[in-house]
């Protein structure tokens, strides 16, 4: 993306507020997207990349991530929705395995991650650079 207002964008790129939501909305989408992929995709993590459903649930969320730490408009405006479906598929996972297993398993782990990653993303974002004066412009 070309940025047209570089000194808004060297304002914001320095804003340790920003990124650090941005880096937990990243890492709460990881987490997410991983807890799904361990509930559908069979076999070790090399084993799970060869299935192309690996793929199908990586590439968006890569997608995401990349355009959200570059402070892109689209993916700004996508930062609780993004947020909101990766809390929610985790947690879905995550009941789905405990009612397996009948006790607390590593999806339970990355679901308190994910949920946690996420309340402490949109807790930066109140009150930094990108929320009061928006995304790269």
């Amino acid at each position: 993306m070309k940025q047209r207002d570089n000194p808004y964008w060297q304002r914001l790129r320095k804003d340790k507020r920003s990124n650090a939501a941005a880096l937990l909305a990243a890492l709460a989408a990881l987490v997410g997207t991983l807890t799904v992929i361990s509930l559908t995709v069979g076999g070790t993590q090399y084993q799970s990349r060869a299935n192309p459903l690996y793929w199908l649930l990586m590439v968006p969320m890569l997608w995401w991530v990349t355009g959200l730490t570059s402070f892109e408009p689209r993916h700004v405006r996508l930062w609780k929705p993004a947020l909101a479906i990766a809390c929610i598929a985790s947690a879905v996972v995550a009941f789905v395995a405990m009612r397996a297993a009948g006790t607390w398993t590593a999806q339970t782990v990355a679901c308190a991650v994910t949920v946690l990653a996420a309340a402490a993303s949109l807790f930066l974002h109140r009150g930094s650079l990108v929320q009061r004066e928006g995304p790269a412009r």
